[in-house]
């Protein structure tokens, strides 16, 4: 986990020749039709590709009309990319020779490397020394290749696949195909480019997302990725990304991950982690794959919806008109409230039965005349509370509901309302039950950047993604880049030889940053801890300290509501139940704070995940923590805004308002206090888990009233 190493000039020059070569060395050509040596030949041909390709092959000859080299050394300078179509053992001396003939990067094909278990350890060792000696980029190993439409660098062999603007970043070739296959059938936009990645020995998604993004032809980057590897540097490269970038994930269960030491880390899953920072970094995230290839394609299309504003929902049925505007609700879209004007052009366009109160409903009005649409998309567009109409129904299929003789009408309409949109400078999108009929009007609209969809659902979902990326680039300022405070490569994980620092010192750790942990005391005996109660002059609570309970609770460690002439026996109480719940526990002394004022029990932590690295915790608190999982994240370091909009994806921000008899919480407060926690969090060397819970909220006041920190430990030295 990185998120900071900036990579060199040469590296990413490298990788930019690499995705988009102008020149290509076939290495391991073959003249069998059955070999990829040979259909990446045929392919790049087929593509018209118009760079060199170079086909090497020790038995010589020609190839596609081509001159087959004899060897890596024949190959003149500067070669862009290398398609390495040999065995496996082969493959690390390959790419020493296509490093020192100066090649940038390769495309390694072959299997046999760690995917394949301990057996193919040693090969993988081999293809890393490799790349680590001559810096040679690599994509791969294990992978089905690159494809650029653009310039029909085709190493990949599909056939014919249609140019556009979806970039594709995937470790598995069988997701391409379904890409393209969902493309085709949604008549989607069509593919710029696509890397496949494998194992990703050398080149990661983080360094392609970067190189795509920047790409002129890229307009969105859709992802497939069942392991980001370096989960930090992506959530980087996202956040700083002028492209959608649109995720499918695979291998989502936390089977394997290891047992946590806090509350914090028992409800911090790597897919929530995962799913709350990834957000945080403006990827769209999508649950199914039939939604990749749409989302990416109508993101890569549309124009930026301006922020601030609401939906428009236009419709020629109540049925559907209803069933958007309920599905734009849940999702959290508003709607827009039309102006008095606007509804007063509406009704005048569509006559006494339309509905003019969004959603619009036609109510027939464009059954025999389908250009009326265009003048109310008009209006709408020319609302300032609309930022996007969503037209729903049955637009393109009019001639062959009411009859043939609309269908140029229909056309027409089609070309007017995209051309409308363009001057207005607003999304338009388009749901019709028509959409398997394939008319013209909506090759019309498509061709024009308007996606034409066939499911409500996916026009919303669509829709919901264009105002959330509205928001984000009106708040871009205010959002954190992501990037770490560090210069070097860190691994992280909870490994058995993290350990749990006693209260006193958590504590102590957590002031040192500028968080009040309000007053508190250690006793070291029943004496002690009698004479701090008297002392304060009112009832305390008493907290045991040992290394052995980090869960106090729950082996009858804590006492609350002690007074001075109670503080001996409750001592003796607490030793006698915790040596009976764990009878091998040292007991170090007790932690002696004044009860607590009423509020609201929140849980507020932090934790190293191993594949995004620092990030904070905050949900509803308490003994119930881990029954409610009410828990959202953040990766750390991040903003004051990132932080209210963490506070307001929970449950326990219903209780922040004053609810019921609980006081009210200063949400500023509480957003500045974990946004501290984040710094602290990315400030101390070697933390595992910080757990704070609960921490008590009443107005701008947020006490901790319990800290636990697990901090990691060198590994104990072998033998």
């Amino acid at each position: 986990m990185t998120g900071t190493i900036e990579p060199t000039a040469t590296e990413t020059d490298a990788l930019t020749r690499l995705l988009d070569p102008r020149s290509i060395a076939v290495v391991g050509a073959s003249t069998d039709p059955a070999k990829r040596g040979y259909q990446a030949i045929r392919a790049l041909r087929d593509a018209g590709y118009p760079h060199p390709v170079y086909p090497v092959n020790p038995r010589g000859g020609e190839l596609f009309g081509l001159t087959v080299r004899r060897n890596v050394a024949e190959l003149p300078p500067g070669v862009d990319a290398a398609l390495v179509a040999l065995p496996g053992p082969a493959v690390p001396g390959a790419l020493r020779e296509l490093a020192g003939a100066g090649v940038a990067g390769a495309v390694v094909l072959a299997n046999g490397f760690r995917e394949s278990g301990a057996a193919g350890a040693p090969l993988e060792a081999e293809l890393a020394a490799a790349i680590a000696d001559t810096g040679i980029r690599v994509i791969g190993p294990n992978t089905s290749g690159i494809l650029n439409t653009a310039s029909g660098a085709n190493l990949v062999g599909v056939p014919d696949p249609a140019p556009g603007p979806v970039s594709v970043l995937s470790q598995s070739g069988n997701m391409l195909l379904s890409l393209l296959a969902d493309d085709r059938a949604l008549g989607g936009p069509g593919l710029h480019c696509y890397v496949g990645l494998g194992n990703q020995a050398d080149v990661g998604y983080h360094e392609c997302l970067r190189v795509l993004a920047g790409q002129p032809g890229t307009g969105a980057v859709a992802v497939h990725a069942e392991g980001l590897g370096d989960g930090r540097a992506f959530l980087v490269e996202a956040a700083a990304a002028d492209r959608p970038v649109v995720l499918l994930r695979g291998g989502r269960s936390d089977a394997g991950r290891a047992a946590a030491l806090s509350h914090t880390g028992s409800v911090a899953s790597s897919d929530a982690v995962a799913t709350a920072v990834l957000a945080q970094a403006g990827v769209e995230l999508v649950d199914r794959s039939d939604e990749l290839a749409m989302l990416a394609g109508v993101l890569a299309v549309s124009t930026p919806m301006p922020a601030g504003r609401g939906v428009a929902v236009l419709s020629d049925g109540g049925g559907h008109a209803t069933l958007a505007a309920d599905a734009l609700t849940a999702a959290g879209v508003p709607l827009a409230t039309l102006s008095g004007t606007t509804r007063s052009r509406l009704r005048a366009l569509l006559g006494p039965p339309a509905a003019v109160v969004n959603p619009v409903d036609v109510a027939g009005a464009t059954d025999t005349d389908p250009t009326r649409f265009v003048a109310a998309t008009e209006a709408l567009m020319t609302d300032p509370a609309v930022g996007l109409v969503l037209l729903v129904g049955l637009f393109g299929g009019y001639h062959l509901r009411f009859g043939k003789h609309l269908k140029a009408a229909e056309e027409a309409t089609a070309a007017d309302l995209a051309a409308m949109a363009g001057r207005h400078g607003m999304p338009l999108l388009v749901h019709s039950c028509y959409t398997v009929d394939r008319p013209a009007a909506h090759h019309t609209l498509r061709a024009a950047g308007v996606p034409v969809l066939a499911s409500i659902d996916h026009a919303v979902r669509a829709t919901a993604a264009l105002h959330r990326r509205a928001r984000r680039g009106a708040t871009r300022s205010q959002r954190s880049t992501l990037r770490l405070p560090v210069s070097e490569k860190c691994g992280y994980s909870h490994t058995s030889h993290s350990r749990a620092v006693d209260e006193p010192a958590a504590r102590r750790l957590v002031e040192a940053a500028g968080i009040d942990t309000g007053p508190w005391w250690f006793a070291r005996t029943a004496g002690e801890a009698a004479a701090l109660v008297g002392a304060h002059k009112g009832p305390c609570a008493l907290k045991v300290v040992s290394p052995q309970a980090p869960h106090k609770s729950d082996v009858g460690g804590v006492r609350l509501g002690v007074t001075a002439d109670a503080a001996e026996g409750a001592w003796r109480g607490i030793v006698t139940d915790v040596t009976t719940a764990l009878p091998e526990a040292v007991i170090d002394g007790m932690v002696v704070a004044p009860m607590a004022p009423r509020g609201v029990e929140l849980l507020v932590g932090a934790t190293v995940d191993p594949v995004f690295g620092p990030v904070v915790a905050f949900g509803s608190g308490g003994v119930l923590v881990e029954a409610l999982r009410d828990v959202t994240f953040r990766a750390a370091p991040f903003t004051h805004l990132e932080a209210l909009e963490m506070i307001e994806e929970t449950v326990a921000a219903r209780l922040l308002d004053g609810y019921r008899h609980l006081p009210a919480v200063d949400r500023d407060a509480l957003a500045e206090f974990l946004v501290r926690i984040g710094d602290l969090a990315v400030a101390t060397p070697g933390l595992v888990e910080l757990d704070m819970n609960p921490v008590l909220a009443a107005g701008k006041n947020l006490l901790p009233l319990d800290v636990r920190v697990v901090l990691s430990s060198p590994a104990s030295p072998p033998g």
